[in-house]
């Protein structure tokens, strides 16, 4: 009888652990700014995804303008807690 073990891929430190939605692109794509400053690194769609649910948050100003844009773009399209109900 033959195993495979299945690794699960590492997700980028902006992906909330509720969200079963993997990781598009380098983890380091994009840096968010919480509103109290704390700020996380992520992959773009994992960045727009938090970005939608956090009120007064931002993202860094040193993110290549293409990856900024991205984030921007995609979280305006986007509920708060977009996994919450299946986006």
């Amino acid at each position: 009888m033959e195993y495979r073990h299945r690794c699960a891929q590492p997700r980028c430190p902006a992906a909330p652990a509720p969200d079963p939605t993997p990781c598009e692109g380098p983890h380091d794509a994009a840096t968010l700014i919480y509103p109290h400053g704390r700020e996380v690194a992520g992959c773009v769609h994992h960045c727009a995804r938090l970005l939608a649910g956090l009120e007064g948050a931002r993202v860094h100003p040193f993110v290549p303008a293409g990856s900024a844009m991205e984030v921007y773009l995609r979280a305006r399209e986007l509920p708060p807690f977009a996994w919450e109900i299946g986006k």
